[in-house]
């Protein structure tokens, strides 16, 4: 099977599943089947997929865990890459070579607005930083573009903190959130069915990449937890100040209660994110990450107990270009939660370019 069809096969299979699971009411248009059909018959021909991965599916969450590990050996070939499926948008790769340690997002579809936001941990010159990437797969890079750039169909973040080979890296991880969405020429409610949110969880290791096949080796591990009932499915987005599409958007989370983002296109109020517990008994922790630079001065945390008076945790003001990590707990229960919040809400002479894209996924460690 070639990497294209293997491709193919699985984002069909996923949107499907997809597709019989959502119910939101949205418009998409023949222009919008056609461009999807179009991008899917130009995805590029690569080699088989490596999908030797445990997968655990219920009938809300499905659950991957992909490993990529190897010690250098002359007499048999290291297996340098694993794939996960992202359902519904496409797959990631974990790619460990001693010249090329990434991760790698493909999707069929560039001419949807693909987001992979991540907060990155590592130890740089001795010091404990963190930093917020978003590779993104698209063809509208806002809403006047006229579809000739943007990307390929693969983007990717790099492992390694320097061109070339690196002898060594330790203990850097990540926590990251994948969406999809219609085109940044597009209306938001131009996208049926909606796809489903993937967050994960990524942490690496190697070592001799300087010497010797026989001294190298390489570890990244990688768990993928992804939402499929349309009741958990977080993501709100707008594309100009006279879009119709909903400014406010609302997901269970299992156990813990129900999550609600806000987008107001009115300046004056501030979008937020909040949730409503299940009970009185509840807390949610948050991890403010934008931008890059040493953790203490990047990431702001915050712990919020329950309002009495509301009934709620927070409002939290999301941020303009970053990510929240979160951890909600509800008596007994505990879940994680990764959201990502991106807007331009003050551009009064092209007001068309206003937008608001925001993704939330939870996940249990």
């Amino acid at each position: 099977m070639t990497r294209a069809k293997g491709r193919a096969a699985l984002l069909g299979v996923a949107l499907v599943a997809s597709a019989v699971l959502s119910v939101v009411p949205a418009t998409s248009g023949a222009s919008a089947v056609a461009a999807s059909g179009s991008a899917l018959s130009a995805a590029p021909t690569k080699g088989p997929v490596v999908a030797a991965r445990k997968s655990k599916r219920t009938d809300s969450t499905q659950v991957q865990k992909v490993k990529v590990k190897w010690k250098g050996s002359r007499k048999k070939k290291p297996t340098y890459q694993k794939t996960a499926v992202i359902p519904g948008i496409g797959d990631l790769d974990l790619v460990c070579r001693p010249n090329k340690t990434m991760i790698r997002l493909y999707t069929a579809n560039r001419s949807l607005e693909t987001q992979m936001w991540l907060q990155k941990y590592e130890t740089k010159n001795s010091r404990y930083v963190v930093s917020v990437k978003t590779p993104r797969v698209y063809t509208y890079a806002h809403a006047d573009d006229n579809g000739k750039g943007g990307t390929g169909f693969y983007t990717h973040e790099g492992l390694n903190q320097e061109p070339g080979i690196e002898n060594r890296s330790q203990d850097g991880y990540m926590y990251g959130v994948i969406s999809q969405r219609p085109g940044r020429q597009q209306s938001g409610t131009a996208l049926d069915p909606l796809r489903p949110v993937t967050t994960f969880e990524l942490k690496w290791n190697w070592n001799g990449f300087d010497y010797d096949q026989k001294y190298r080796s390489c570890k990244i591990k990688g768990v993928f937890t992804t939402q499929f009932p349309d009741e958990a499915r977080t993501t709100l987005t707008w594309r100009g100040d006279d879009d119709t599409a909903p400014t406010q958007v609302t997901g269970k989370i299992p156990g813990i209660g129900w999550l609600t983002m806000t987008c107001p296109h009115d300046l004056a109020q501030d979008p937020t994110v909040s949730i409503d517990p299940y009970s009185a008994n509840a807390s949610l922790y948050i991890e403010d990450v934008e931008g890059e630079g040493l953790v203490e001065n990047q990431r702001v945390e915050t712990s919020l107990p329950y309002d009495a008076e509301t009934g709620l945790l927070g409002p939290y003001p999301l941020p303009e270009n970053g990510t929240l990590r979160m951890q909600a707990q509800n008596k007994d229960n505990d879940s994680w939660i990764m959201l990502s919040s991106y807007y331009v809400r003050n551009d009064d002479k092209r007001p068309q370019r206003n937008l608001c894209e925001q993704a939330a996924g939870y996940y249990n460690r």
